[in-house]
């Protein structure tokens, strides 16, 4: 895996917050290979964090479609790095 920028690390440490506190999940389950929802994280959730995402970071992100096909923490990083860089 690819070394992160100081700047890349606290894009992703501040998606996983979001994604912990919006999806009511222990942060300590959000490894990238974690299935969704299997630690917790519910359709409903992921409208949530895609919302918390998108204030955080002032963009319009994504449509609720492109979520629902994330299955795994590193499905639904990537998607939203993706998205706000």
């Amino acid at each position: 895996m690819a070394e992160l920028s100081v700047e890349e690390a606290g894009i992703l440490d501040r998606l996983l917050q979001i994604i912990a506190d919006e999806g009511l999940v222990d942060r300590n389950k959000l490894l990238p290979q974690a299935q969704l929802d299997e630690i917790g994280v519910s359709a409903d959730d992921l409208v949530l964090i895609g919302n918390a995402i998108e204030r955080e970071f002032d963009r319009d992100i994504l449509g609720d479609d492109e979520l629902e096909k994330c299955v795994t923490v590193r499905q639904l990083l990537e998607l939203f790095a993706c998205r706000i860089s």
